[in-house]
């Protein structure tokens, strides 16, 4: 399955959707850019799921993703002839074996380019007959720069996947390590193009060592980054089946928190009962009682000023009695959604690095 662009003179007028995940967006660190105001800088991404299925999503982008005229809301499954806008800029989905020249998408995670011309004959260069010794140094120069180069493409990824792997294993257990830059030697600086992790467990250490937004903000210079986790243990509560997406600075994540694990979080003499659950934060009851006297409140859990905020509702001077769930100077957080299932939470969170 590929893209093809319809606008016209477009050098690139197709992409091969040929791995996993391909960004599109304005800026230069999708995989897929649109020179275009109306496209956000982090628009939407095309999924390859391991069955063959081929999905769109949207990345909360301002101005909406369109398939076939309609706004996607949520993720759309793509069999082919759908046409699809980003911004002023329409696509349709193709099958089959397209037409050269086909455009595949980088490795490194930049900006689309052209496919060589398998038919093309090999341009000869030939040497000159006799090469001063300066020319020979030169050649022998390149010729070890390239050799070291190849060695680095070679060894280097596998030794930051053990690496990262044995570092994250003092936290939990590490299903999946996949590691992606080029050329490799960027690695020796700690930047990477992209990195896939799967852990069954996290678990910050006590004092705040390892603590999610250390990690986070750790990955500064990762362009794209890919996370799950089955149960992610912090020191203010415990989340399950976290996933959590980094492109450039924008984070999205997605979590479940239940209720018995919201308890636990609270001092006993503290209750909690969820009540709702929308696209502005969670709304819950909270009860205390101390010296055999109660009180209750309906707390609001919302994002604030890039903060996570619990806020009482319906108290005079509730505003005075705002507490303070998260912060951190490294990690904005842009707005918090939430849908209540039963006793579950299915949480969302947008952020960005700073």
């Amino acid at each position: 399955m590929f893209l093809v662009f319809e606008s016209k003179g477009r050098e690139q007028p197709a992409v091969d959707i040929d791995r996993r995940a391909i960004t599109i967006g304005r800026i230069a660190a999708n995989d897929v850019q649109i020179e275009d105001e109306q496209v956000s800088r982090h628009h939407a991404v095309i999924e390859l799921h391991d069955g063959g299925s081929v999905v769109l999503r949207d990345l909360d982008s301002r101005n909406g993703t369109f398939v076939d005229g309609v706004r996607l809301s949520g993720a759309r499954a793509l069999t082919g002839g759908e046409r699809l806008r980003f911004g002023n800029e329409q696509l349709r989905v193709e099958t089959g074996v397209p037409a050269p020249p086909l455009i595949r998408v980088a490795q490194d995670g930049l900006a689309p380019r052209m496919a060589p011309d398998a038919s093309a004959a090999p341009s000869r260069r030939f040497l000159p007959a006799r090469i001063g010794r300066r020319g020979a140094v030169a050649a022998l120069l390149v010729v070890g720069a390239a050799a070291i180069i190849g060695i680095a493409q070679l060894l280097l990824p596998g030794v930051a996947e053990q690496k990262l792997r044995s570092d994250l294993g003092r936290y939990g257990l590490v299903r999946r390590v996949h590691l992606e830059s080029s050329p490799a030697i960027k690695l020796l600086w700690h930047k990477a193009d992209r990195v896939e992790l799967a852990m069954d467990s996290y678990r910050s250490k006590p004092g705040g060592h390892g603590s999610l937004a250390d990690s986070l903000s750790a990955t500064r210079n990762t362009s794209v980054l890919n996370i799950s986790v089955g149960t992610l243990t912090s020191k203010l509560v415990t989340l399950h089946d976290v996933s959590l997406r980094k492109e450039g600075d924008l984070l999205i994540g997605h979590a479940r928190l239940t209720q018995k694990d919201l308890s636990a979080a609270l001092p006993g003499f503290v209750g909690v009962r969820p009540l709702s659950g929308s696209a502005n934060g969670i709304v819950a009851r909270v009860t205390a009682s101390a010296l055999g006297h109660g009180l209750g409140a309906r707390v609001a859990v919302l994002a604030d000023s890039g903060r996570v905020i619990a806020h009482p509702e319906g108290i005079p001077l509730g505003s005075l009695a705002r507490i303070t769930v998260f912060s951190d100077p490294r990690i904005f957080v842009e707005s918090l959604g939430a849908e209540l299932h039963g006793q579950n939470y299915l949480l969302t969170v947008r952020a960005r690095l700073r």
